[in-house]
């Protein structure tokens, strides 16, 4: 969950370039639709600023025509994700934007993940504030998931920044070996929609798994270095450690991870060492 900067290319310019090639009467077919694609990449980005993606539910029945839906997500399939295709610069340009998915933060960027779904919203296929930069596993885990309220949207990376304010933390299991879990603790200042959308979205991705299976790994070879440590130096070890972390990213496994090894006096006392 990191922010990216929105990409600086109109709807209208991405969709001429992935209709440019087309066959003519196909062509004709969808330029006749630009106007609608332009509208509802207009609609979708007043809705992603103000968490009502929900009410986008018309979208989903333009065009009624099922050859027209057919060819808008061709869009995409054949035109902008094709490498062989001029429009592929605008997908490769818009992978390039978040090297690190920006949905978990954690895996490198392979593919573009459609916010709201091409398969329901045609005419959204190719529109860039649609199209997010992510790992091939949260574009898997996401698939065609449609919002039915302001709850239950997933952030968006073009118009969501929560990085400011420390959400995740972790909690040290007291059990040999010594493991964490992640869990999400929203500032006060939050309102329920956005506390309700960071559960839903840490859900949606597995985040509490992913984390911990990454900081199963740390703690492993975490557990080497400290039995070489003096025991008093421990707890000054795992606070610069946390300290740093937060200063860099507050809201990393490995910050979460540190800051609740360094409040744990059992883990600090020994707990590290137990296999």
């Amino acid at each position: 969950m990191r922010p990216v900067q929105a990409p600086d290319l109109s709807a209208r310019e991405v969709y001429a370039l992935c209709i440019s090639k087309t066959l003519p009467k196909v062509k004709a077919r969808l330029k006749a639709l630009e106007e609608d694609v332009v509208k509802a990449a207009d609609k979708f980005e007043a809705a992603a600023s103000t968490v009502a993606l929900h009410a986008l539910a018309e979208l989903k029945t333009n065009p009624s025509d099922e050859a027209d839906r057919v060819q808008l997500t061709k869009n995409y399939t054949q035109r902008l994700a094709n490498k062989d295709h001029p429009a592929r610069e605008i997908y490769d340009e818009l992978k390039i934007a978040g090297r690190l998915c920006p949905l978990c933060a954690h895996r490198d960027v392979e593919t573009l993940d459609h916010q709201l779904p091409k398969s329901l919203y045609p005419l959204l296929a190719v529109v860039p504030s649609n199209l997010v930069p992510a790992c091939r596993s949260c574009n898997t885990l996401k698939s065609d998931a449609d919002p039915k309220g302001s709850f239950d949207q997933t952030l968006h990376p073009y118009f969501d920044d929560i990085s400011k304010e420390q959400w995740l933390f972790a909690r040290v299991h007291e059990v040999a070996p010594a493991c964490v879990s992640f869990y999400v603790k929203p500032p006060e200042s939050w309102d329920e929609v956005l506390t309700a959308r960071v559960h839903w979205h840490f859900q949606m991705f597995g985040l509490a798994e992913l984390y911990g299976n990454q900081a199963g790994r740390a703690m492993t070879s975490l557990r080497y270095v400290l039995k070489r440590k003096a025991p008093s130096t421990i707890p000054t070890y795992l606070k610069d450690e946390a300290d740093g972390g937060a200063d860099e990213d507050p809201n990393a496994w490995k910050t979460a991870m540190f800051q609740a090894l360094a409040s744990s006096s059992w883990y600090i006392n020994g707990g590290f060492a137990l296999e």
